[in-house]
């Protein structure tokens, strides 16, 4: 099912499972941070592998720090509250 499929000169190709769950949390993120998904999406890499598009590595190394700097800010929030 994620073989690459040519039929009248297109490459048909299918979303990795990966990929899938990735939009599945930008759109998570995107309604937690009241930002466009729109320009979430847009940042996404993908390449190729063994037949189905697949994060790069270098897109999932990014989106970890991201989302280990918005779990950092929102603890930093979080203990300035109790504080006052």
């Amino acid at each position: 099912m994620y073989n690459i499929k040519i039929a009248h000169g297109e490459v048909k190709m299918r979303l990795s499972d990966q990929v899938i769950a990735e939009i599945a949390k930008l759109v998570q993120v995107a309604l937690l941070t009241g930002t466009d998904i729109v320009d979430n999406l847009r940042m996404i890499e993908v390449e190729e592998t063994d037949g189905k598009l697949t994060l790069t590595e270098t897109y999932v190394d990014m989106t970890e720090r991201n989302i280990s700097r918005m779990l950092e800010q929102v603890e930093e929030l979080s203990n300035g509250d109790t504080e006052a």
